[in-house]
């Protein structure tokens, strides 16, 4: 299958430069990635808990997942896209302020339905070659004694990958203000603080993925290290927020009496006056 990210995220990354309005940019790339997200539970045989690769898993399992990770992505967002490289090539600034505009609810949910279903028809076309028999009247491995499948992963791969950090790049950079979004300013930056927690994040992860059930599931094992590089994203997120929204610490302030103006007037009589008044 192509890889969960940024392959899958390719075709709606396309339908969202085709028709910015139409779409919720933000759904549309969790839908995408929806399908996968059940890889997280692999049990020990490499089997899942549930066949979410399904067309009646977009209602019960995908809808739900995508419109989580999205609430999730939009929390988030700001802060992680202003402490990544690149601003000037992928416009990381115009996705901020994407993130901050979501869309009518019925845009939303229809988009990570859409998503997710790019999702299985994409799986069905580099899973099967039923289809290529349907167009061409030909079976792939009958023709050439090799898998269809050990091609078209690879292949669908690494098109994917390319084609979506090429569209990410138009989109953020180049087309802002035809999707409908301003530049705004970015929020408070923390690198050194982002960045050595995300690493800490990561390390920590990473190192315990090979330790879980059906590590050796390659499909598993690379959701769950996305979802760890995700997660430790987060976390540096949380921690420049964090320190961002910290009360000033202030001196503790004692009291002191008030100064004395030695150069104002004196209200008391002095002697002069007083002899001044008592004068005929």
């Amino acid at each position: 299958m192509p890889l969960t990210f940024p392959s899958h995220l390719a075709p709606v990354l396309a339908l969202k430069w085709w028709r910015p309005r139409w779409f919720d940019g933000v759904a549309l790339s969790t839908g995408a990635m929806s399908p996968d997200v059940a890889y997280l539970a692999t049990g020990p045989t490499g089997r899942g808990f549930a066949d979410t690769h399904s067309w009646p898993a977009l209602l019960w399992w995908c809808l739900p997942v995508a419109l989580a990770y999205a609430a999730i992505f939009r929390a988030g967002a700001g802060t992680i896209l202003a402490h990544l490289p690149g601003d000037r090539l992928f416009g990381w600034s115009g996705y901020g302020s994407l993130t901050r505009r979501p869309h009518r609810w019925w845009i939303t949910i229809s988009s990570a339905l859409l998503g997710a279903a790019s999702h299985l028809g994409w799986d069905w076309l580099t899973h099967t070659d039923g289809w290529l028999r349907m167009v061409f009247g030909l079976h792939w491995s009958s023709v050439t004694d090799v898998a269809w499948w050990t091609v078209s992963d690879l292949t669908s791969t690494l098109v994917g990958a390319l084609g979506a950090v090429l569209l990410a790049a138009r989109l953020g950079r180049r087309e802002a203000p035809r999707v409908g979004v301003c530049r705004v300013a970015p929020p408070r930056r923390r690198p050194a603080l982002f960045w050595s927690v995300a690493a800490l994040v990561t390390a920590a992860g990473l190192a315990l993925v090979p330790l879980l059930p059906g590590a050796t599931a390659l499909a598993a094992t690379i959701v769950r290290a996305l979802h760890v590089v995700g997660l430790a994203l987060l976390a540096g997120a949380i921690a420049v927020r964090t320190r961002s929204y910290a009360p000033p610490s202030h001196p503790r302030r004692t009291r002191h009496p008030p100064p004395v103006n030695d150069a104002a007037p004196s209200t008391h009589p002095t002697d002069s006056s007083v002899k001044r008044a008592l004068s005929p």
